[in-house]
């Protein structure tokens, strides 16, 4: 009788026991909820939208290359290896901005917003705010990398063509560009998918982040825009040409 009380205190004892870490894991799950994922269907689409069309972007660079190797290996004579060779360099002196181009795209101008006429009153201080905030060069690098990343082929900025070397940057109460200052209003002319430029434009906040400066941005589709090549004259430092073996 003895060891049957105990067997049955044991049974009760291990019963308590598992009952006592279900509620701890439920108290523990109740006082540390997992954040689920705040942002709307709206916004996920979109920004499966923008992965797509960088994961396009991606697979007509990789066929293009495999077109051109198969050139390159393809090619029967001297003067048809010669003729792809052209064809790539007058490529690639297009991408580095170095050539004239033309396109679809779109023309951005930077102006000043309507000034209210009555001032803005802090509801804690209750005097008039100050804005003494202006354009700077990080809101136009901001606003060129929004478009460079959103297939953007070529942007200027007051007809100064950025390059990969480009460079933005305050040089007192001014803004430069490589070795040019610029000045306000700005217009920024970018070629590609007006569209899609337009679109990540909105996504980013790019209208209310200049509204903070007062100023307001007007856009404007162009079935065709030029942008003209980088004036820039470039001086080579640090590169040397590679002698091959055999070379003297």
């Amino acid at each position: 009788m003895l060891q049957k009380s105990r067997k049955i205190t044991f049974i009760l004892a291990i019963i308590s026991a598992i009952i006592g870490v279900m509620l701890a894991v439920q108290l523990r799950s109740s006082l540390h909820p997992v954040h689920k994922e705040s942002r709307s269907i709206a916004e996920l689409r979109t920004t499966l939208q923008k992965e797509l069309e960088k994961h396009k972007n991606l697979l007509a660079d990789i066929s293009k290359y495999n077109q051109l190797y198969y050139q390159y290996e393809t090619a029967l004579s001297e003067d048809e290896s010669i003729s792809v060779m052209k064809e790539e360099l007058e490529r690639n002196r297009r991408m580095a901005g170095m050539v004239e181009v033309e396109g679809e795209g779109i023309v951005l101008e930077v102006v000043d917003a309507h000034t209210p006429t009555e001032p803005i009153l802090d509801e804690h201080m209750q005097v008039p705010v100050v804005g003494e905030y202006t354009i700077d060069d990080e809101d136009l690098r901001w606003l060129v990398n929004i478009l460079f990343a959103n297939g953007a082929q070529a942007v200027s900025i007051n007809d100064h063509r950025l390059i990969a070397t480009s460079a933005i940057r305050n040089v007192g109460a001014v803004i430069q560009i490589d070795t040019r200052t610029i000045q306000p209003p700005y217009e920024i002319k970018a070629l590609g998918e007006p569209d899609v430029l337009l679109s990540a434009m909105k996504l980013e906040g790019v209208e209310e982040n200049f509204q903070l400066a007062n100023k307001k941005v007007l856009a404007e589709k162009r079935d065709k825009l030029l942008i003209s090549a980088n004036k820039e004259t470039r001086v080579i430092q640090f590169m040397k040409p590679v002698k091959e073996k055999g070379d003297s």
